[in-house]
């Protein structure tokens, strides 16, 4: 057992669901370094305050999705599990055998979410850049294998196998979704994807506008834009913790965000581009970026001189201040068109608070959802 995890306590425990909160998830093992044994206190932490899903990022360190998907499956009973990946990282029936064996264990409370990545990340472990065609091509092959279909001589544009087979004897697969972040991904994923996860730091403008694209590609597709689950993810920040941490997980987040795909991330917000080309040019961020993620290496006082570079406006974009003020901007959410919401960055005992504080004055949903975060009610 890790000392340092945190444990479910006697107030948390007192403050238990009476019914669960199907539209709130948390995300797991999200501090740095990542320590792999939370996983187990967080979910049950979770279960406790009544959140209705854990997500689970990938990285390739000791954040295995499959292997942290089904610890959470051990050590709860009603949270829904949805981890992050990438397609073109395992073969696809290993990717299928992940997504049955999880949907079996689970009794149908797992989904499976991808995302495109950072094609230079790709190009240096020698895969191809994730696009679009062939995130539609793979969501095919996943749902046929999951269908109990034998696919012989596929050639798609997400790869060429003589024979691809695999029999779960389930008669269907888990929901299956998408993580985006610009407006082409976003058709994208209301095209073929069950539910979808825009990014973090979305201003209200980026998130309607993104709820906007997925009905989009949803009707031009042929599909009802109700069918798909919208996930808002929202950084939550609240003033309990301490000032390293509320920084680390604001500032230091955004910034790690920045080194990663700022383009995107600016013009889905329709941020100044020249402020971002200032930010980036500047001394202290190239100097920060160098040492690795901002969020996990760079000191409280290189945080502190960020906050300063950064446009206010765009930290806003984020839960932030007393948990009743964080449950408030979780609140608003909805109104802005998405039906669930990820609170981002925090453990779940850290998000007691807010949770107590979202509880206390919860809002009328838009629609009725399930803990399984690809369905709805």
């Amino acid at each position: 057992m890790d000392r340092t995890a945190p444990q479910v306590t006697e107030s948390l425990s007192a403050a238990s669901a009476d019914y669960q909160l199907n539209e709130l998830g948390y995300y797991a093992v999200t501090r740095h370094p990542a320590d792999a044994r939370v996983v187990l206190p967080e979910a049950r932490a979770a279960e406790a305050l009544g959140l209705g899903s854990c997500h689970i990022g990938e990285r390739f360190t000791v954040k295995d999705p499959a292997v942290l998907s089904g610890a959470v499956a051990g050590c709860s009973q009603k949270l829904g599990i949805a981890p992050s990946t990438n397609h073109h990282t395992r073969h696809p029936t290993v990717t299928a055998t992940v997504g049955s064996t999880m949907h079996a264990l689970t009794e149908g409370r797992f989904a499976m979410a991808f995302g495109r990545g950072m094609g230079g990340y790709w190009q240096a472990m020698g895969l191809p850049t994730v696009t679009a065609a062939r995130l539609r091509d793979f969501f095919g092959i996943l749902r046929r294998l999951w269908a109990g279909e034998m696919i012989l001589d596929h050639d798609g544009p997400a790869g060429k196998w003589p024979m691809l087979r695999h029999a779960n004897g389930l008669g269907e697969g888990p929901p299956i979704g998408l993580v985006a972040v610009g407006p082409k991904t976003m058709e994208l994923a209301g095209e073929i994807a069950d539910f979808v996860v825009l990014h973090t730091f979305f201003s209200d403008r980026a998130t309607e506008a993104s709820v906007a694209a997925v009905r989009r590609g949803a009707e031009r597709a042929g599909r009802d834009p109700d069918s798909v689950r919208i996930w808002a993810c929202l950084a939550t920040v609240c003033d309990s913790l301490s000032p390293d941490d509320q920084l680390r997980r604001g500032v230091g987040r955004l910034a790690t965000y920045l080194q990663a795909y700022p383009d995107v991330l600016v013009s889905a917000n329709g941020w100044d581009p020249t402020v971002w080309d200032r930010i980036r040019q500047s001394e202290l961020f190239t100097d920060a970026a160098t040492a690795g993620p901002i969020d996990a290496s760079a000191s409280f006082e290189t945080l502190q001189r960020l906050a300063e570079l950064i446009p206010a406006e765009w930290l806003a974009a984020a839960a932030a201040g007393s948990a009743r003020a964080c449950a408030g901007t979780v609140a608003r959410q909805f109104d802005l068109g998405v039906h669930s919401v990820i609170m981002h960055g925090a453990s779940p005992h850290e998000l007691e608070p807010v949770v107590q504080a979202y509880r206390a004055d919860r809002p009328t949903l838009p629609r009725a959802v399930a803990a399984n975060p690809g369905r709805f009610a």
